[in-house]
């Protein structure tokens, strides 16, 4: 657990470095938004240990929305027919018919990749605002329950805090188990049959 002084100190060392660290940050948030190679918990430790819990929760929030829509625009206007064969056809109908909705799901569900989410996004019709807006409401509440985690901050009050956190991101969880997933699989059942047939 890094402790109050050892964050001072680390904040006092790289004080005339901000916009070296900034872009450095940005590049590792890109990276996880594009590949996911990087747990998001790991970024938003290392902006909270060097600007704070509240600046670097919101750069964490801000770098996170940034990197996400760059994604989406390079995967709609590089990728979108190549990859469009690896996304479920259940989620593009998802993301056709409840966009704004579904992209918010996805990003309440702990366990689902950044990185699937703007991949699904770009190769489907969904509105850039619509996946922006979604994008930035679901990382908001996301990236805050993450950002108490990395901080520590586990005092009674807050403690309430992040157990109420845990249960809202119970629900979208247990509605994609009990209502997308199982579809994800029958769809991908059926296309096996027709393949074999």
């Amino acid at each position: 657990m890094i402790k109050t002084g050892d964050i001072d100190r680390i904040q006092t060392v790289f004080k005339e470095d901000i916009p070296a660290i900034l872009v450095l940050t940005f590049i590792l948030m890109l990276f996880q938004n594009l590949f996911t190679l990087i747990p998001i918990v790991g970024i938003i430790v290392i902006n909270i240990a060097l600007f704070g819990f509240g600046i670097g929760y919101i750069w964490s929030v801000v770098a996170s929305i940034a990197a996400g829509i760059m994604s989406f625009i390079f995967y709609r206007y590089w990728f979108q027919s190549i990859l469009t064969k690896k996304v479920p056809p259940i989620y593009l109908q998802r993301l056709e018919h409840k966009g704004f909705w579904f992209v918010l799901l996805l990003r309440m569900i702990p366990f689902i990749p950044s990185s699937i989410i703007n991949l699904a996004g770009g190769v489907s019709s969904i509105r850039l605002l619509s996946f922006s807006f979604a994008t930035l409401i679901g990382n908001s509440v996301y990236i805050l329950l993450l950002s108490f985690v990395a901080n520590g901050l586990m005092t009674a009050r807050i403690e309430g805090y992040i157990l109420v956190a845990l249960v809202l991101a119970l629900i979208p969880s247990y509605y994609y188990f009990k209502n997308v997933k199982p579809k994800v699989h029958y769809v991908e059942h059926q296309k096996k049959k027709v393949g074999e047939g």
